[in-house]
């Protein structure tokens, strides 16, 4: 169970509410201080799931983007490489037929 905040009462308001009085009024104080400590805690859940959400769905489209751009360097590079490989095919194969031919 959660420590109480307030423990006792000034003694000015103690003498003017008596013993009895001022022990309801330190136990009203704390459920006040524990409905709305549960209040406070219930909304900066939300809105740091909120916040959460949103950040997430920043990140998700960052993320695509930079796949969307790897993807297209991929494409390039491999259409380069298939480039260099046919050229070095048919360089190969010319070569290759002089060599035959002598």
């Amino acid at each position: 169970m959660a420590m109480p905040m307030f423990r006792r009462v000034p003694r000015k308001l103690e003498e003017v509410l008596g013993d009895e009085g001022a022990d309801e009024f330190v136990d009203f104080i704390n459920d006040s201080f524990a409905a709305n400590k549960e209040i406070v805690m219930e909304l900066v859940f939300e809105r740091f799931e909120k916040r959460l959400s949103e950040e997430l769905n920043v990140f998700r489209a960052e993320y695509k983007a930079e796949i969307a751009e790897l993807r297209i360097d991929m494409h390039k590079l491999i259409a380069s490489q298939t480039k260099w490989m046919v050229g070095a095919i048919i360089a190969l194969t010319g070569i290759f037929s002089i060599i035959v031919k002598l």
